[in-house]
Order: structure tokens, then C-alpha cells, then sequence
């Protein structure tokens, strides 16, 4: 039986999630300074009146994300499932030069219920149904919330038929799913998994990806390490035992062809609020120097509207050839949205695929 993977909605519904201006507006008390003194002609004057005591001065307003987490508590209450994953997911991002997902056990409630809930209806979706068995809310985001954590964008990201860490590789492979899992921002994580089997479903792992709407610092996410200069690639540099297909990622990124058939896709992650521009993406055989044919995957041409502005990826049209070095050339630019600042991206890498 395949291997199934499945990308939740991004979620950036500012109505649902919480506006971050009017969680992070801050109160400015004015400090009273000055004392008052009573004074008489003659007899017993009245104690003075205390100075009022000041105000203590307001912390400032978090302005920039968080340093990137390198180090995380270690989670409580997983099984060997569960922290297989979480340590997976975590190798990942630490490796791609972003920060660590910390344990967030109100997701893991959430998360946890919505794979029993795909083992009891039958179903590999993210959707779930009002009314039917184990229902926690209709999405990620409401099912998150439903248990207690209120999220700032971020995805779900489910897997089915895989133990621990190899759901993650699955996930990480894809397109939809790395775009989520390689976000810079994120800060928390929920991990659900079950041993079930339905007819449809088999053993579905649960990712919910995020940042709290609740704290006015982590709220702003965090930022890559400084080594990777603001961009995160995947497959690594020097990366060894790589896929030669993509899987069976649904939906599928390139509709126009059998998703089985397509390649490991290479990929760019940048931080939000930036997006890309002139682009040139190419992926070479190292030992014929032939070039790959593939899909560009953009936020502006993306069939399925699910990637990010702040992500970007060559989709091989083929598989590729095993025990095989890849050559991945990008020559770009990107626009922060905000200040209108570009700036050029130029990296070259390459990755070894698995012998079969």
C-alpha cells in the first residue's frame, strides 16, 4: 500500500487567529513625580502626604521575531511514535538552519484527537464533519482553539501508513508539506498518532505547526539562524540517500501529470513578507550535465493556491535517476513587501539520491 500525505490550509485568517496589532498594543501609564507638602503657621502640622509612588515604565513593544530556538524542552507524555517524530521534525529544521518547534501539549490534545477522529470516520482529510464521532472543530486552526491554544497562521500537516520519524520524511519531501514544515515563524508544535487502521486510513500522524496568538513575543515567531543568511534549501548541500520521486502528495502540484511520477522537488524558504521576483531555478545531472526538466512552484502560479510568497521549488517531471548527484543552481531576487527592499539570492548546491 502507497504512502499518503496531505497538506492542511494555510491558515492566515486574521479574523479567526487574532489581529497581532491589537494583541501587542501596549497601555502607557503617565508617571505622577512631584511630592505635596502641608504646611501651617503655627501648632501641630499634619504629617505630610506621601509621594505617590510611580509607575513602573511599560516593557517595550516586541518589534522583531525571536532568535531561532536551539535548544527546546524535552516533550512529556509522547510515546516512542510521537517522540520519533518530534525529534525528527526538529533535526530538519535545525539542519536547514532554522529554529527548533517546542512542545505545545494543547495541540498535542488537538492533534491527537483528530487522528482518532480520521480512524473512526474512515477518512484522511483535514476537514472534519459537525456532528460525527470524536468531532473537536471543523479545522486545525478551530480544533487548536477548542483545546486551548490560540494559533497565528501555520499549517497541519498528515501523514497515514508510516511510524514516527518516517512520516516526517515523507512529509518533508514533498512540496505543500516542506513549504510548512521550513517556515521560519513557527514556534510550537502538536504531534497526533495513531496505531489504528480503518479501511481507508492506517496509522495517521498529525502535525499542527504554529505560533500563539497569546503571547505578545513568541507571537512574532522566530527568526533562521544567522549562518544560512535568511535562506533555508532543502534537499541540503551534500545531501546523500535523497528520494527520487516526490510520493503521493495530495493535492497534486503539477495536476497536468501523474504525481507518481514526479521527482524530488529542490526548494528555497525565505522569511515572511518577503517575496520572490526575477527567478532562475535549474536542476542539472552532475554527470551528464543535462538538464532536468521541471515545474517552477510559486506562490503566483501555485494550481492549488497553498505555498507562500516567502517559498519556491523546482518539481522534477520525472523521477530521478538513482545513485545520482544533482546540481541545483537559483538566481534570484526578493521583495520585502513591507519596506520594498530587494535583494539578490544566489546559491548553488548539490544532493546524491538513494541507490534505490
Amino acid at each position: 500500500m502507497d504512502s499518503f500525505a496531505e497538506l492542511g490550509s494555510l491558515v492566515r485568517d486574521t479574523a479567526r487567529c487574532r489581529s497581532l496589532g491589537a494583541l501587542f498594543s501596549l497601555a502607557v501609564a503617565s508617571a505622577l513625580t512631584g511630592a505635596l507638602v502641608a504646611c501651617s503657621g503655627g501648632g501641630d502640622a499634619p504629617a505630610p502626604s506621601p509621594a505617590p509612588t510611580p509607575s513602573p515604565a511599560p516593557a517595550p513593544t516586541p518589534l522583531a521575531p525571536i532568535a531561532a530556538q536551539l535548544t527546546v524542552p524535552t516533550p512529556v507524555g509522547y510515546d516512542a511514535d510521537r517522540l520519533a517524530a518530534f525529534n525528527r521534525l526538529n533535526e530538519i529544521r535545525l539542519s536547514a538552519g532554522l529554529g527548533m518547534l517546542a512542545q505545545n501539549t494543547e495541540m498535542d490534545q488537538a492533534a491527537q484527537a483528530h487522528a482518532e477522529w480520521m480512524i473512526a470516520n474512515d477518512s484522511f482529510v483535514h476537514v472534519e464533519t459537525p456532528g460525527t464521532p470524536g468531532f473537536t472543530g471543523v479545522n486545525w486552526a478551530e480544533r487548536d482553539e477548542a483545546f486551548g491554544y490560540v494559533p497565528v497562521e501555520g499549517d497541519e500537516l498528515i501523514a497515514s501508513e508510516l511510524h514516527g520519524a518516517a512520516g516526517v520524511d515523507l512529509l518533508v519531501n514533498g512540496v505543500y508539506h516542506r513549504a510548512g514544515m521550513l517556515a521560519f515563524e513557527p514556534v510550537d508544535v502538536g504531534i497526533g498518532w495513531s496505531d489504528g487502521v480503518s479501511a481507508n486510513v492506517s496509522m495517521p500522524l498529525v502535525l499542527d505547526i504554529t505560533r500563539p496568538g497569546t503571547d505578545p513575543i513568541r507571537g512574532l515567531g522566530q527568526s533562521s539562524q544567522p549562518s544560512i543568511n535568511g535562506v533555508a534549501i532543502w534537499p541540503l548541500d551534500g545531501a546523500r540517500d535523497v528520494p527520487v520521486r516526490l510520493g503521493l502528495e495530495i493535492p497534486n502540484p503539477v495536476p497536468s501529470e501523474d504525481v507518481l511520477s514526479l521527482g524530488t522537488p529542490a526548494s528555497i524558504t525565505v522569511e515572511e513578507g518577503m517575496t520572490f521576483t526575477s527567478v532562475s531555478f535549474v536542476i542539472t545531472n552532475g554527470a551528464t550535465g543535462a538538464l532536468v526538466p521541471a515545474q517552477l512552484l510559486n506562490n503566483q502560479n501555485d494550481p492549488n493556491l497553498l505555498v507562500p510568497e516567502s517559498f519556491i521549488a523546482a518539481i522534477p517531471l520525472a523521477p530521478l535517476a538513482p545513485g545520482t548527484t544533482y546540481t541545483v543552481a537559483f538566481s534570484g531576487s526578493v521583495l520585502e513587501r513591507v519596506s520594498g527592499v530587494s535583494q539578490s539570492i544566489n546559491r548553488t548546491w548539490t544532493f546524491t539520491t538513494a541507490t534505490q
